[in-house]
Formats: structure tokens, sequence, C-alpha cells
């Protein structure tokens, strides 16, 4: 069996997050995230491959976010999400949190 590597490097953060599922919003909080996705610790369970809008202030934007993810794995207890497409501002917003790591 090969290993797998990830394409983008995790950070270690923890931010409040909202994932909203139609009319439902869960929160949750990130235990690390990358370019590609986030951890979330969730008082809830989600099924594998529902799709939905995480809500997240990045410390670098003055406002929210709103970006689409795709759930890729679950827990319990948590949640590993994949990003749809982010919004140039919202790659740069990362990428200065994963500058100050």
């Amino acid at each position: 069996m090969t290993e797998q590597r990830r394409v983008h490097e995790r950070y270690e953060c923890v931010l409040p997050v909202t994932l909203r599922l139609g009319d439902r919003e869960i929160q949750g909080e990130t235990r690390n995230l990358s370019l590609g996705g986030m951890l979330i610790v969730f008082a809830e369970q989600v099924p594998y491959g529902t799709e939905g809008k995480l809500r997240v202030r990045l410390p670098a934007l003055k406002e929210d976010s709103d970006i689409p993810v795709t759930i890729r794995w679950a827990t319990d207890d948590a949640l590993g999400v994949q990003f749809g497409s982010l919004r140039a501002l919202e790659v740069w917003a990362f990428n200065q949190m994963f500058k100050s790591k």
C-alpha cells in the first residue's frame, strides 16, 4: 500500500465556524486547516459527501467568508471538509495566517 501525501500543508488553528446545510446551522471549531480544507470539531454528525457552506472569520479579513465545502470524512465529534472554490481574497487571508505559524 502506498502512502498518500497531502497536497497542502496543514496548520494548527482554532477558529469558530458555522456549517450551513440548507436551513440547518451547526456551530463548531477548527483544529487544523490548509488551503484544501479543515478539520472541524462538531457536536453533531454529518454524512460523508454532504455539501454545504462554511462561514468563518479569517483573521486578516474584516468580514466573514462563506466557503463551499464537501464532507470528506466524519467521526462522532469531528469532520474533515474539503473546500470548493476559494476566492483570491480568501487564499490571501489563509496565506497570511500560515506565515505566522
